[in-house]
C-alpha cells in the first residue's frame, strides 16, 4: 500500500503521545520519526519503515477502542476499517454508529417509483434526449466540480423537476452538517452527473440518468464494480451522507447493493 501523509501524520501522532519524539507530525518520515518508531516496544525490530508505521496506526486505533486485528504491520480490510473508525473519531469526537442495510427502515415520502422502465415512465414522463420540458436546472448550495475535468465547476445542474425540491434538501443538509471544507475533505462536490440520455452500463434499457433523477459523485473513488472494501463512501464519515438521501427515499445501490457507491436514485429497487 502507498504510506500516505494522512496515514504518517496519524503514526507520529501516537508516537508523541508515547513521548518517543518523533518531531512535527508532518506527514514526512524524517529521521526523528524513524528514531521514534524504533523506540516502540511493540514493533518488531527488523520490519521495513512501512511496516513499522502501519504497525504504528494499528495500535494507535486499538488505543482508541477499535481493532485492527494482530499487530503485523500490513494494511488489511480489519486495519482499514479500524483506520476509518480512528479518523472518524478524530474528526468528530465520538466513535461512528455502526450500520448495517437491514437495521434501516426505508422510507419513500416523495412516493419515488420503481425502477423499471414503464413506472418510470408513468411517474416521470417520456424521457428524451433534447426538448424535454420535465427537465429543469438547478441552482446548487454550494459549487461541484467537474469530476472528468477538474479543472471546472459548475453551480447549476439539469435534473427533473419532480426531483429538484427534494436534491436540494438533500444538499443543504449535507452543507449544514459537513461545511464547505469537509465537503472538499470527503470529495462530496466531485461530480459525475445527473442527466444524461443513454442506457444503462452493458445494457439494454435507458438509464434512470435519462429521466435526471440520478446522480453521481466521486466515480474515481467509487467505481462501478468497486464493493465496501474499496469505495470510500462507504466509510463511515459518510453515513451521514447517506442518511440524508435515504430520508427523502433515494436510492444508494451501494448501500442497498454494494456495487456502484458514486450512483444514488430517486427510483426504488425492484426485489
Amino acid at each position: 500500500m502507498d504510506l500516505t501523509p494522512q496515514i504518517i501524520k496519524l503514526a507520529q501522532r501516537y508516537l508523541n503521545s508515547k513521548n518517543l519524539g518523533a518531531g512535527t507530525a508532518d506527514g514526512i518520515i524524517g529521521n526523528n520519526t524513524k528514531a521514534a518508531l524504533n523506540k516502540l516496544p511493540e514493533l518488531t525490530k527488523t520490519w521495513t519503515l512501512e511496516k513499522k508505521i502501519v504497525g504504528t496506526v494499528q495500535l494507535f486505533t486499538k488505543s482508541e477502542g477499535f481493532n485492527p486485528g494482530t499487530i503485523d504491520g500490513l494494511w488489511g480490510p480489519q486495519t482499514q476499517t479500524a483506520y476509518d473508525q480512528l479518523r472518524y473519531k478524530l474528526l468528530y469526537g465520538q466513535q461512528p454508529e455502526p450500520w448495517r442495510p437491514e437495521d434501516r427502515d426505508p422510507v419513500n415520502p416523495n412516493n419515488w417509483p420503481v425502477q423499471s422502465q414503464s413506472a418510470l415512465t408513468a411517474f416521470y414522463g417520456v424521457p428524451k434526449e433534447t426538448g424535454n420540458s420535465n427537465l429543469v436546472s438547478v441552482t446548487v448550495p454550494y459549487p461541484l466540480v467537474i469530476a472528468w475535468d477538474t479543472s471546472k465547476k459548475v453551480t447549476r445542474i439539469t435534473a427533473h423537476k419532480k426531483v429538484k425540491d427534494s436534491l436540494l434538501r438533500v444538499l443543504n443538509k449535507t452543507l449544514d452538517h459537513y461545511g464547505i471544507d469537509e465537503i472538499k475533505r470527503l470529495r462530496l462536490d466531485y461530480f459525475g452527473g445527473c442527466f444524461n440520455y443513454r442506457l444503462v452500463r452493458g445494457g439494454t434499457s435507458l438509464s434512470t440518468h435519462s429521466w435526471g433523477i440520478a446522480l453521481d459523485f466521486d466515480p474515481e473513488n467509487n467505481q462501478l464494480n468497486w464493493g465496501r472494501d474499496k469505495a470510500t463512501f462507504a466509510r463511515p464519515e459518510y453515513n451521514k451522507w447517506w442518511d440524508f438521501w435515504e430520508e427523502e427515499g433515494w436510492v444508494s445501490l451501494g448501500r442497498d447493493r454494494n456495487y456502484d457507491w458514486m450512483h444514488v436514485q430517486a427510483a426504488k429497487l425492484v426485489s
